[in-house]
């Protein structure tokens, strides 16, 4: 007999907890049905390794930079639940091949002082460039929390007239978002450190050669604002945990290794799921899909659900659209891990441990011929990587005296010769790429090894895209994710898209969730 509940939600995402913590704070009872054995998706850290179980990995995210600056974490009530967070004082720098440092400093004085040891020039355009990017990030704040059919026009201009008042910021703002941003960097700063570091930062958010893509260097200003990036204390598990909690405690019901095969859809209209293993259960009120589009509107339907056009819509959507993709190498180590070149010479500066900073390599030339490497399915012998000593800024992911390493670079989503030939010379090349600045790397325990292809496999990203759908200019709002699916409201009647692929888009917000939600509390 099949079980009943006013909704469904699909995907225990953070999306789809936030989503199921809505439902249930307006009285709705609700349960949530995750495939894979544990919640959080990509947004929770988990001890993977069986040989390291109080190493806690975060194969996705590993920092909140949007739900500490909205409303969500009090409007969901998440520090009753435990959620707490760590400001990070130096969130992100570069690291060169002589371990020379350049770190983006929370204080804005303290930031243009480093980049005026590489280029008095380069300190000046940065200061330049704040106001329009402040301007970018908190525009994004502002309509993060708001249905994107709700953002009238007058309110944006609002926002430029109060927070770009002068000419010179609004030619800026033009030129940000006409330019892409290898172009835009190039333009902007003179120094290699400068224009390596703004590019791989972008690089995070979307495809760097996307014309319109110059906003992605948002982070050079949202480093700066307040509360500024923080990082979950406990890891990942901090923001999961406390959205569960929550979630439970409205009593929302939650299954998992509950694998979704079909959504019911009888007289046009969304009544329930029916899992792999044939179980079938009903939603009276609506079914909720925090899965990426291309599987809600998709692999999720039958043919007869939608029609031809929005087939069609689905297929187009750009998802690593330049065939850049994130390769990951998470480990597990005995001891802790050091930076012998980089560290002694940072010492010299001003002592600031770099196992609290997110570093990125590679010089810009480097992260050119990268860019065009990638787009033929190859990469460099050594390609530019992130590195992130987790356990450094927070000693609770691992044991004492250990450390979890998050090893991450861009590499081809489809690389010329399949990822079943070429996965294990990926993982020894961002490997290599990491150990030229790292010591202690002869203590691993173990490693989780993830490639485009396993996200996509063991997460459902589309052709490994963390956002399912590229943070393109003309792939917001309510083009989000294509022209008339935007809004959350879909062509199926009580099926609402709750995930990344929706309006505010990708990141570790749970905001497309709440606004699913909100909206299916209003329509069903």
């Amino acid at each position: 007999m099949a079980s009943s509940h006013d909704f469904v939600v699909i995907g225990g995402g953070h999306n789809g907890l936030s989503a199921a913590c809505t439902l249930g704070a307006a009285g709705a009872s609700v349960l949530v049905l995750e495939q894979r054995p544990i919640l959080g998706g990509l947004s929770t850290s988990h001890p993977h390794l069986t040989a390291a179980p109080d190493h806690w990995l975060s194969l996705g995210a590993m920092d909140d930079m949007f739900m500490s600056c909205t409303s969500i974490v009090d409007d969901l009530r998440l520090r009753d639940h435990g959620f707490s967070t760590i400001t990070v004082p130096a969130p992100y720098g570069w690291l060169g091949p002589d371990g020379e440092t350049l770190l983006l400093f929370a204080d804005l004085d303290r930031t243009l002082a480093e980049i005026r040891r590489f280029s008095a020039a380069d300190a000046r355009a940065y200061a330049d460039l704040q106001p329009a990017l402040s301007w970018i990030f908190r525009a994004l704040v502002s309509v993060m929390s708001r249905h994107p059919a709700a953002l009238p026009k007058r309110e944006l201009g609002r926002h430029l007239l109060r927070l770009a008042p002068d000419r010179s910021t609004r030619r800026r703002l033009g030129q940000i978002m006409t330019s892409n941003l290898v172009e835009l960097m190039a333009d902007t700063f003179k120094s290699d450190q400068m224009r390596s570091l703004a590019t791989y930062w972008g690089s995070m958010i979307g495809p760097i050669d996307a014309d319109g893509g110059g906003f992605y260097c948002v982070g050079l200003a949202a480093v700066h604002s307040k509360p500024g990036v923080q990082r979950p204390r406990g890891g990942m598990r901090s923001i999961i945990g406390a959205l569960e909690g929550r979630a439970r405690s409205l009593g929302v019901e939650f299954r998992t290794g509950a694998e979704v095969a079909r959504v019911l859809v009888e007289q046009g209209a969304a009544r329930g799921v029916r899992l792999v293993d044939g179980t079938t259960i009903r939603a009276r009120r609506g079914v909720l899909a925090a899965v990426p589009p291309q599987s809600a509107y998709g692999s999720l339907l039958q043919d007869g659900d939608v029609d031809s056009s929005v087939r069609t819509k689905i297929a187009m959507l750009p998802a690593s659209g330049n065939n850049s993709a994130t390769f990951k190498v998470d480990l597990a180590l005995g001891a802790r891990v050091g930076f012998p070149v980089a560290q002694p010479r940072r010492d010299r500066i001003d002592g600031h441990d770099l196992r609290t900073v997110s570093l990125m390599t590679g010089t810009f030339d480097e992260q050119i011929e990268q860019l065009t490497l990638i787009r033929r399915g190859q990469s460099l012998p050594q390609p530019p990587c992130y590195l992130a000593v987790l356990s450094g800024l927070d000693p609770s992911v691992a044991p004492a005296g250990q450390d979890v390493l998050y090893v991450a670079s861009n590499v081809p989503a489809q690389p010329r010769d399949g990822w079943a030939a070429e996965r294990g010379h990926y993982a020894q090349a961002v490997l290599d790429s990491a150990s030229a600045h790292l010591s202690g790397l002869d203590t691993e325990i173990g490693r989780v090894v993830t490639s485009p292809a396993d996200f996509g496999t063991q997460y459902a990203t589309p052709n490994g895209s963390y956002f399912h759908v590229d943070m393109t200019p003309l792939r917001l709002a309510m083009n989000r994710p294509a022209p008339g699916l935007g809004g959350y409201r879909g062509p199926v009647a009580q099926y609402l898209h709750a995930g990344a692929g929706s309006h505010p888009g990708g990141g570790v917000s749970g905001w497309p969730g709440r606004l699913a939600a909100q909206t299916a509390l209003e329509d069903c």
